[in-house]
Parts: C-alpha cells; sequence; structure tokens
C-alpha cells in the first residue's frame, strides 16, 4: 500500500493560562480522519514522537506530538520547567490536548486513541481511565511503572519529609518536590485495572530503565491486554524494534477505529435495559455477542430473573447460547458480562474470571447499583427499539 501524503501544523495548546507547543501530522484528505496522541518520555521532547507521526500519518491517520510544560531536559518550546512538573501536571497537560483537539478541523473527535512512552505512557494511562469515554483506545510503551521506586517515594515517611529539590537517576535530571508527592497517591494497580477498554501494551525486552516485568505484571491487572515484547527493544524503539512495534500499532489503531464507525455502532443504539422497574444507561460493546444479544431481543424483550452470587454479583441464563469472544477479566461495579455463552452476569462489585464484555452501566454510581443489585434477586428486562 503506497504511503498517503500528509502535511505538518504547528498547533499550541492553552492549558492554565500557559502554552503547549505541538506539531499536527495531518493526512491530506477531504474528510476528518482519526487522531493520535503522542506522549513524550521524561527527559524527551516532542521530537521522540516524530518517527511514529510519520508513519501515521503515511497510514492515513492524523498525530499529534507535543511538548510537556517541563520533563525535558535542556528545555523545550512549551512553557514550565522541571521543578514544576509530576505526573499530574502533565496529565493536565495531555487533558488540554485531548479537549482542544476534538475542535480541530481534520480530526474525527470520536476517533482519538492516546500513546505515550515511558512517564508518557502512565500519564495516557492517567489519563485515558479518567476519559475513557472520550478514547478509541489506549497504546501503552515501556510505561515507566517504576515511577516510585525510581523517584525514592519509599525513602519518605510523609509528604512533608520530600525535600524541594529532587536528584533523578544519578542527576541527570533534578525535578520539584510535587514530582514525589504527585506520585505518591497514584494507585498503579487500581489504574490499571479499572480500564475498560482494549489497550496496546510493548516492553522491549532490552529495557534497562523500566524493567520488562513491570509490564509482565500489569498485562495480567490489565482487563483487556494485547501485550508483545519487543525483541532487541530498550527504552525507546529504534531500527528494527520500532519497525516490530508499528507492525503491533497499525493493526490495533485499524481495529479500534474501525469498530467505532457509526455503521457498525447499530447495538448500542438499540439496546435498552432495565433493572427491575428502573431504566440505566449503558454503554454496550461493538462485538458479536451483543450483535447477537440485539437479535434474540429484536421481536419480544428478554427478560431474565437473576440470582445474587458472591455478594458482588448477580446472574440469569439467557436461554440460550450467544456468540463469546472470552478473556481473562477483572470487572468493576456496572460492568455486564458473558458467562459460559449463556448466562449474563451484572456486577455491583468486582470479580477477576473469564468473560466476554457486553457493556457497562455508565449512569449509577458504585452506591446506587449495590442499593439496586445487592438487596436480593432481581429482574433485567433487556430490549431492541
Amino acid at each position: 500500500m503506497s504511503a498517503q501524503a500528509y502535511s505538518t501544523r504547528e498547533l499550541w495548546v492553552e492549558n492554565d493560562g500557559s502554552r503547549i507547543y505541538g506539531i499536527a501530522y495531518v493526512p491530506d484528505a477531504n474528510e476528518r480522519v482519526p487522531l493520535v496522541i503522542f506522549s513524550h518520555e521524561l527527559e524527551n521532547d516532542h521530537t521522540s514522537g516524530e518517527r511514529y507521526a510519520e508513519r501515521l500519518a503515511e497510514a492515513g491517520y492524523a498525530a499529534y506530538v507535543f511538548d510537556f510544560r517541563g520533563g525535558t531536559v535542556g528545555g523545550n518550546k512549551s512553557d514550565g520547567s522541571n521543578r514544576e512538573m509530576s505526573v499530574l501536571t502533565e496529565a493536565s497537560d495531555l487533558e488540554a490536548v485531548l479537549e482542544t483537539s476534538k475542535s480541530w478541523d481534520f480530526v474525527d473527535p470520536d476517533r482519538i486513541v492516546l500513546l505515550g512512552g515511558s512517564m508518557g505512557g502512565l500519564v495516557t494511562a492517567v489519563v485515558g481511565n479518567s476519559h475513557q469515554d472520550e478514547i478509541a483506545g489506549m497504546i501503552l510503551m515501556y510505561p515507566a511503572l517504576s515511577a516510585k521506586e525510581d523517584s525514592g517515594v519509599e525513602n519518605y515517611q510523609t509528604k512533608e519529609e520530600v525535600p524541594e529539590d529532587v536528584s533523578l537517576f544519578g542527576g541527570w535530571i533534578h525535578v520539584g518536590r510535587n514530582f514525589v508527592t504527585d506520585l505518591w497517591d497514584v494507585d498503579f494497580d487500581q489504574l490499571l485495572s479499572s480500564y475498560r477498554g482494549h489497550m496496546l501494551l510493548l516492553h522491549g525486552d532490552m529495557d534497562s530503565t523500566v524493567p520488562l516485568t513491570y509490564s509482565e505484571e500489569a498485562s495480567g491487572i490489565i482487563p483487556d491486554c494485547e501485550f508483545y515484547v519487543i525483541k532487541d527493544g530498550g527504552h525507546e524503539f529504534f531500527g528494527q524494534p520500532f519497525e516490530d512495534a508499528m507492525s503491533y500499532i497499525l493493526p490495533y489503531l485499524e481495529k479500534q477505529f474501525h469498530d467505532i464507525r457509526p455503521e457498525t455502532g447499530e447495538a448500542e443504539a438499540m439496546l435498552q435495559m432495565k433493572i427491575g422497574e428502573y431504566p440505566v444507561d449503558v454503554k454496550w460493546e461493538d462485538n458479536g455477542s451483543v450483535g447477537a444479544l440485539k437479535e434474540v431481543c429484536r421481536e419480544t424483550p428478554l427478560t431474565i430473573q437473576m440470582s445474587m452470587y458472591g455478594g458482588f454479583e448477580q446472574v440469569g441464563s439467557i436461554g440460550q447460547s450467544l456468540p463469546r469472544e472470552d478473556s481473562q477479566t477483572t470487572t468493576q461495579a456496572g460492568d455486564i458480562v458473558l458467562y459460559s455463552g449463556n448466562q449474563i452476569v451484572v456486577f455491583y462489585g468486582s470479580n477477576s474470571w473469564a468473560y466476554t464484555r457486553l457493556g457497562h452501566i455508565t449512569d449509577k454510581s458504585a452506591a446506587e447499583l449495590e442499593e439496586l443489585l445487592g438487596n436480593g434477586d432481581v429482574t433485567i428486562t433487556i430490549s431492541a427499539e
């Protein structure tokens, strides 16, 4: 397939009175296109994402690479400094970029994927988790899941003990105390386990900065994770490791962007659900199981008698089998899954098992779901309109 022509644009983003510098790589097209937002590593700047942006633009995707406010050795074009930055200031920057990008005239705002490396990967996980309904997916490359150990969080009993100046990696970069104190409160396991979408995770087997074991462990925590080890890949991918990474990134993007096109969203628009007499809003998955469920409900609403089980879920038989795409999944309150192909499970707590995801209840808090589902057996009704 021939490479698509593209152009570049310098685009600034405002965040809390400060300016963020970035470059957009825009395919020559007469329509809005999907966007990939690249978040760079600690010590780097937007240029570390240029090779990815070029390849993505040639494939027909827009890409935006930008400088975080701080976090770059030697400075960059954005406002801010090393002494001011932290995982949370960088998350704020990425949130500003995500929100602003939706208004750009070349971007399809319904098809945006976040891509980040090292500290940018950790920041991507923070933002992607809190903006799940606004993105089509997340790609983490050698994410900085060792950041707490690297910053010496465990050396302090209280936040007040953290000095104003913190030296990282033997003085290679100096940051402020908020770099450590902001990491203090981030629960990495909760961050990874609560993402409901399909995530791509890449890590090199020669990474001497963030050991591969961190991503190996993360792949078992992330509910829906596609994990690949990049042979001979270090902390950043160049040469053949870069080509290998792109061989996973491009198919992932094709699937994620294709799955949420309007013409494939029929199941979400058609299905409605009630718990007892109470309607609930559900964000349905776009997969074969939900498509088959829609057909079951097309003529007559499906009423299922549910039973409480385990203090965290309600389970009921559909009365027939649906197609299955089971994967090891850690559920959260509000998740709706297919179990054994013929049972629907609605969670008001959490469990880890092999399920097929069907949807997630979006308009009820965990406490409200426990009130609805945790006080005896219930009936659910699913209908198609």
